[in-house]
Formats: C-alpha cells, structure tokens, sequence
C-alpha cells in the first residue's frame, strides 16, 4: 500500500502489490476433495461386493460408482445401464441401490451448503447463495481433474474508523494492483483504514467465492454423517466415526482407534489458529504507508 496525491490537496490509499498465496494450499483443498469423493467411492464398492458374496468382474466393477444427477430421468438411465450390464446389487428394488437414490440431489432437496452462514452475510450485506454438497463435490472433482481450481487471496473488506458503520461497503470485494482502497484530504489527520484479506475458493460452476475450511468442513460433515452412514446403514449418523482418528504404527485395532479419537474438527482447529492470528494483528501498531506524489498532481 501507498498514499498517492492524486488531485491537489487530496491523498489516495492505492494498492501497489498482491502477495500471491502458496500453491501448497489449492494442492491441500484438491486433495481433501478427493479423498472425500474417494470415501464414498469406496464405500460402494465395498458393500457392493458384500451384496455379491465376491469380487466384482472387471465388466460390472465399471459400474459401481456413486452417481450425482439432478434429475430423476438421468439417475434412471444410469440404473438401467448398470443393470444392462447385469449389475444386479444397484437394483432401484435392492437395498443398495435405493440408498444411492435416496442421496440424489433431486430427492435429497433439503441438504444445501451455503457460501457464508446467513448472519454474516446480513452484516456484510451480501445475498446468500446455496449448492447441494454432492453436486459441489461432485464440480470440484472434474474440475479439478483437467485444470486447476481457482483459489486467490485478492478479496477483502474495507472499513475506515471515521466513517459510519452503516454507510460503509462490509462486502467482500475483489482488488487488484492500483485499485485506490481510501481518499482523504491532506491535513485533515490521520485516517485509519482496516482491511481483512481472506483466502478464497470459485466454486467451479456458479463462480461464487467462498472460504476454503468452511466449504470443506461442510462437505467433510455431508459425506460423513449423512452420506456413508446411509449407504452402510440406510440413516444418518451424526457422531458415528470421530474426525480425529490416529492412523500412526501404533499396533492398536481399528476399534480401539476409533474408540480412542477427538471430536475436534479441522474448521474448529484451524479458527482457534485463526483467531490467534487476528489478536496478534490487532494487538500490532498502526502501520504508515510512504507517500507519493503522482505526476498529475506535480
């Protein structure tokens, strides 16, 4: 950031740099997508192979994939594809195979994960946009197979200490290098200005931005506790599996790990790490950003 004098007697606050994100953290989310979609991958095949009482041939193992379609009329097609094919466990009539529809976004109409929570968006004054989470698992995952998701830290609110709070823009808005964030009058004192960058995610087909632990911690809950539970034992299971599980060579049983595990998600570790940030922020002195004089006002 700089002040620039821009017309005479008037002093811009401009953004003269972006620190670009570490890739490390689109490579982190890509991989949370998959080995969440990988989850319910491999539990259908898994219960599909208890159905058969034996492995499944290469020709019918093809088959046995968790579908996502918004429409009754795709899943059908898919169903009698598989069942051409003499796929018999993925039956509409089988046990299995009415779970599988039961998941579906056009029955399952109530699951929905918003972009913010609601109370956050009427403090910022943004609509609040929702996606089914098998769908926005289901976009991640074929995006992110032929291109990379688009992930940018260049959104950010704000908000002037002089200003009225209802007056403001609380929105988060994009920026871009020159982009003047601030406009004061020379002499008329010090005008403090807060800005809060947040990283971001597109969700890939409403190009709507929103916060990569959020989303995450939404699907990881969707698949979790409502999607494996109800294709293993046909209802959701809110605390069936705890979401801190040591996988380390410790020699125990897998019960004994499950029995032993935390309820602390990732989303409530990473606030904690968060907020710790922000305090530390707070607590640090007003930074002055140097001035420059810009050719028009010479």
């Amino acid at each position: 950031m700089s002040e620039t004098e821009g017309r005479a007697g008037w002093l811009d606050l401009k953004v003269t740099g972006i620190r670009p994100i570490p890739p490390l953290l689109v490579m982190l989310f890509s991989e949370a997508v998959h080995h969440l979609r990988a989850a319910i991958e491999n539990t259908l095949f898994h219960l599909a192979e208890i159905e058969r009482g034996q492995s499944l041939p290469a020709k019918h193992a093809k088959h046995v994939k968790m579908p996502v379609f918004e429409t009754r009329a795709a899943f059908e097609s898919w169903q009698r594809r598989a069942l051409d094919d003499g796929v018999v466990e993925l039956d509409p009539r089988s046990k299995l195979g009415k779970r599988i529809e039961d998941l579906q976004p056009f029955v399952d109409t109530t699951a929905s994960v918003p972009a913010m929570p609601p109370a956050l968006a009427a403090l910022m004054g943004e609509p609040v946009s929702a996606a089914h989470p098998m769908v926005l698992l289901q976009k991640y995952s074929n995006i992110d197979k032929h291109r990379s998701l688009r992930m940018a830290a260049a959104r950010t609110t704000v908000s002037r200490q002089d200003a009225r709070f209802g007056d403001a823009d609380r929105s988060m808005r994009p920026v871009s290098v020159g982009d003047v964030l601030a406009t004061t009058r020379r002499g008329s004192g010090p005008a403090i200005v807060e800005l809060q960058p947040a990283v971001h995610v597109e969700r890939p087909h409403t190009g709507v931005w929103v916060s990569p632990s959020a989303e995450l911690s939404r699907l990881w809950r969707h698949v979790s506790q409502i999607v494996v539970p109800t294709l293993v034992i046909g209802v959701a299971l809110p605390r069936g599996l705890p979401p801190q599980i040591d996988l380390g060579d410790t020699g125990t049983a897998w019960a004994d790990r499950i029995g032993q595990g935390g309820w602390s998600t990732a989303k409530e570790r990473m606030d904690a790490v968060s907020l710790a940030a922000l305090d530390e922020a707070n607590a640090a002195p007003v930074r002055h950003p140097g001035t420059r004089v810009s050719r028009s006002a010479r």
